[in-house]
Order: C-alpha cells, then sequence, then structure tokens
C-alpha cells in the first residue's frame, strides 16, 4: 500500500485543489466574441431574446486555446452560457444548438468532464485577487463569472473557494498521516492528524460566514435556478439533446446540476478517516459526482482510499491523545455536514418553489437533498472510535 502524495495529481499545501495559477481572465484572440458574452451575462439575461442572441455567436474556436488556464476558462464561459440558455426562460430547451453544445463537448473532453457546469468551473476556477500577493480569500477575492451577479451570488461562492484554499493544508495532512502509518510511527501520524483536524476547523468556521453577505430568498430564487442540472428535472423527463454532438446520436443527456457534493474535500476527507457510507443509493449518488470533478482529483481520492489505513492505526495504537484527535476530526466532518444540511433547510426546503426548473424537495445535483444529506451526517457522527 502506498501513500498518496499529492503533488503527484497536481494538488498543493497552498492552493489545495484549486489551480496553483491564478485563473485566466480573458479568452485569446479567435474568441473575443464568446468572452465578452460571458462578461455580458448579467447584462444580457436581463434583455430579451437570449437564446436567439446565443445562437447567433460565431464558431467557437477551440484551436486559438492557449494552455491550461485557457482552456478552463473555455469551459467556464460555455458552461455559464450553457446553463443560462437553459434557464433563460421559464420553459426548459430540450436542445442546446450546435454552436454552444458542439464545443462545450469538445471542451469538456479536454477538462475530463461533461458539458454542464460543474463544481470546478463554478468554483475553482472563478476567482481573481485584488492585491496580487494577498491571500486566497473573501476581502480580496472577487468572481471572474456571475449569472446575475449581486452579493448573494457572490458571497455564496467565495465561501466556496476559500474552503479549498483552506483545505490544502488538510490534504497535505493526508499525505503525512499515511506516511508515517506506513513508518508506524505514531507521533508523526498525530502530529498529522493534529495538522488535519486544525484545517478542518478553519473550513467549517468559513462556512460558518455563509449567512453574513448571502441571504435565503435571493439564493433560492436568484442564484440556485441557473445551477440546476438535467438529470431528475421535472421539466427536462428527456434529458437535453447536444445538437451536432455525434457521439450522443441524438439522444437527451441526464447531466447533474452543479453541487458542492462535485468538491473532492469531504471524500478525501472520508477516504484518511475511514468513513464508511452504506452500500445504497446514496452512495451511488457520491460515487457518481465523481464523473463531475476534474480526472486527478478523483485519481487522488482513490489514492488515499488505497493507502495505508490510519483508522486501523489509530486503533490498535491505543494511544489516548491519538484517538482523541482522530475522533474530533470525525467530529468536524459530521459538523461540517451538519451545518451544511441547516443551511439546505433555510436556503432551499423552506422556500417556495416559484419556477419549474426549481423544485425545493429536489436538490441542484437531482436528489432528495434533505434525505440525503441527513443520511450523510448521521453515517459520519457514528464512526469514531
Amino acid at each position: 500500500m502506498k501513500p498518496a502524495k499529492i503533488a503527484d495529481f497536481g494538488i498543493t499545501e497552498e492552493f489545495g485543489y484549486l489551480p496553483t495559477y491564478d485563473p485566466a481572465q480573458s479568452l485569446s484572440a479567435g474568441n473575443e466574441e464568446w468572452d465578452q458574452f460571458g462578461k455580458d451575462l448579467p447584462k444580457l439575461l436581463m434583455g430579451t431574446n437570449f437564446r436567439s442572441r446565443v445562437k447567433a455567436l460565431p464558431k467557437f474556436n477551440i484551436e486559438k486555446l492557449s494552455g491550461e488556464a485557457e482552456v478552463q476558462r473555455a469551459m467556464l464561459i460555455l458552461s455559464y452560457i450553457g446553463q443560462a440558455y437553459q434557464w433563460s426562460e421559464n420553459t426548459a430547451a430540450h436542445i442546446m444548438p450546435a454552436n454552444l453544445a458542439l464545443p462545450w463537448y469538445e471542451v469538456g473532453k479536454l477538462v475530463g468532464r461533461p458539458p454542464i457546469l460543474s463544481y470546478q468551473s463554478y468554483a475553482s476556477d472563478n476567482w481573481r485577487r485584488f492585491d496580487k500577493d494577498g491571500d486566497i480569500a473573501c476581502g480580496n477575492i472577487g468572481l471572474l463569472q456571475c449569472f446575475l451577479g449581486g452579493q448573494d451570488e457572490e458571497w455564496f461562492i467565495l465561501i466556496h473557494i476559500e474552503i479549498e484554499k483552506k483545505a490544502g493544508k488538510a490534504l497535505k495532512a493526508i499525505e503525512d498521516a499515511q506516511h508515517a502509518v506506513l513508518e508506524n510511527d505514531a507521533e508523526r501520524v498525530e502530529a498529522a492528524l493534529i495538522k488535519l483536524r486544525n484545517a478542518l476547523a478553519a473550513m467549517y468556521e468559513v462556512l460558518g460566514r455563509m449567512p453574513e453577505r448571502c441571504d435565503p430568498y435571493i439564493y433560492f430564487h436568484r442564484v440556485r435556478p441557473y445551477i440546476f442540472g438535467w438529470r431528475n428535472n421535472p421539466s427536462l423527463p428527456d434529458g437535453v439533446i447536444y445538437e451536432g454532438v455525434d457521439e450522443y446520436k441524438g439522444v437527451g443527456q441526464n447531466f447533474r446540476g452543479e453541487t458542492g457534493a462535485q468538491s473532492a474535500i469531504i471524500p478525501a476527507m472520508d477516504g484518511i478517516l475511514g468513513i464508511e457510507h452504506e452500500r445504497d443509493e446514496l452512495r451511488e449518488y457520491l460515487m457518481e459526482m465523481r464523473t463531475y470533478m476534474p480526472p486527478k482529483h478523483v485519481a487522488f481520492i482513490e489514492a488515499v482510499e488505497a493507502g495505508p489505513s490510519v483508522r486501523n492505526f489509530a486503533v490498535s495504537a491505543k494511544r489516548s491523545s491519538l484517538t482523541n484527535v482522530f475522533n474530533e476530526s470525525v467530529e468536524l466532518v459530521a459538523k461540517f455536514r451538519a451545518m451544511h444540511l441547516e443551511y439546505a433547510g433555510t436556503y432551499i426546503h423552506a422556500q417556495a418553489q416559484a419556477t419549474p426548473g426549481n423544485p425545493s424537495a429536489v436538490g441542484t445535483g437531482g436528489t432528495p437533498f434533505m434525505t440525503y444529506l441527513r443520511k450523510h451526517r448521521d453515517e459520519t457522527k457514528v464512526q469514531t472510535i
């Protein structure tokens, strides 16, 4: 059993799963109209004939994309325009036009994700720093792309970006803990778990700031509608046809919508702490979420799961201080899930459905989210040692 090494998966202690470069703020010459359309999205969504405007955009030139940062920006722009196309009217769009569908699919292949807005584009690739030498944290970052804009949408996503940044220390602690287990070094395992616990506590603290500038009513009616997917969506029973994408053979695609379950943080924490979920529909959903993550992040989770067991080591070590910090880490993952559940209740479940594409009983990923989140939390809470 090899310990997971974060550098092998493009992950760093400083940035976590975030890119180690500041995301590209525009695309090179050749795709200016698409780039500008993305930047104008909040204004265009207030205008008329949005779908006609999308269909009138020129051919997207994938060959003009220069480097990794631009490819990721292209996925971000196409995903935002695609979601806006879908939810700009009360009637769902059953067909994505070829000028959008084809490049979205092709760029999706380059980044290893399906042609729908996923968490990586929504949050992790969607920031810029005000002070270039300052931290990637609320107060020094702004979004590159919004649907409607405004503080509630901005804050909702910025909170996620800061959590991703804070997770870097936890991901490095995973590597340290597994190496220490392999060397049978209880002191170092404990030191790594202290680092993990502290990073989890910092992430939890950031999540607690969500209500500061994101109002539940505004979130539900102005932010959430645009991030819904096609799967299990009552207004899209046959999915969405991607016009011009030969590989789909004209069959409607049922992709899940953007959701925090597409972040690779908590699955890695489950992996290192040996937190297991019952083999049921919920676990299948969590596994399915990995298809919306960057492939390297999924490979890291799998390496953690296959690596030396910190849980088994903590059990056999019979060292009270190690057991305590291990349990504190498990409890923090449970608390993180509990806070997420609490927010789901106030930000979604308690709101009244206004449009067919934005049901309050189903999550943006297309699941009965209250049931799932409650189960996640309860399964985690009982897995201390």
